[in-house]
C-alpha cells in the first residue's frame, strides 16, 4: 500500500508493535475523536515496525496534535 501524501485523508502512524497502535487507538477514544484502526502495514524500519492507519470522521492528516513541538507555536 502506497501512501499519497496530496490526496491521502487517512492518519497513518508508526508504531513499534501490535500493543502500540491499539493504545494508540484507545487513546483518541478517549480524546473523544472518532477514528479508528483500519489498517497495519508492515514496514521495514527495525524499530518502528509498523504503520498504523486510521479512518473516521475526526481523522485528519494534517491535524495539530501530531506536529513536532518544534512546530507548534
Amino acid at each position: 500500500m502506497d501512501w499519497k501524501p496530496v490526496s491521502e485523508v487517512r492518519e497513518w502512524h508508526c508504531a513499534a508493535n501490535e500493543e502500540d497502535y491499539f493504545k494508540m487507538e484507545e487513546r483518541f477514544r478517549q480524546q473523544g475523536l472518532d477514528i479508528r484502526l483500519v489498517d497495519i502495514v508492515e514496514t521495514d524500519d527495525p524499530i518502528l515496525r509498523v504503520t498504523c492507519i486510521f479512518d473516521g470522521a475526526d481523522a485528519d492528516r494534517q491535524a495539530e496534535r501530531f506536529k513536532p513541538y518544534q512546530e507548534k507555536e
